[in-house]
């Protein structure tokens, strides 16, 4: 075969598995189910994910990857462990706050503690909190996103639904 020839069926055998992959990337479909854990949360959660509920904290584990490992715990906004996280948000001030439907603020930071978990999002009602100096105007429940990818944290957060 002529040498020509041999380049323009690899080049085009490189482009079709160029385009290939683009389309199996722009169509695949996160396997994600959703479920209402308690009355008080609704979750999106990865299809190959088991919960169990133990107290007022959900373990997601996936015994395939630990990457989709979360917890969701509904805690007091005295509770030492907020305190503890909104502390070192103050202190280095690496992370973020956003509006969650005009009802929420979601506080994303990352912190290494006793749990295992990096990152953490905090759902914590707006009418109950002052952002700027990080404190509760008023006793309110807070929901704690923890896992050890800050994107599956967010997007987790940022999908559930929880009745404040």
């Amino acid at each position: 075969m002529n040498k020509r020839k041999i380049e323009y069926l690899i080049i085009a055998t490189v482009i079709i598995l160029l385009i290939y992959g683009g389309y199996c990337l722009m169509s695949h479909k996160y396997l994600e189910q959703k479920a209402d854990i308690t009355d008080s949360i609704s979750v999106n959660y990865p299809a190959g994910s088991q919960y169990t509920v133990v107290g007022d904290t959900i373990e997601f584990k996936n015994p395939q990857d630990s990457f989709y490992n979360m917890n969701i715990s509904k805690l007091n906004s005295t509770d030492n462990r907020i305190t503890t996280l909104l502390n070192n948000y103050a202190a280095v001030n690496e992370g973020t706050i956003d509006y969650k439907n005009e009802t929420c603020y979601l506080i994303t930071l990352k912190f290494e503690e006793n749990q295992g978990f990096k990152y953490h999002s905090l759902i914590i009602p707006y009418n109950s909190f002052n952002k700027d100096n990080l404190t509760f105007t008023k006793d309110t429940s807070v929901y704690l996103f923890e896992a050890n990818n800050r994107e599956f944290v967010v997007d987790t957060a940022f999908n559930s639904k929880v009745k404040t």
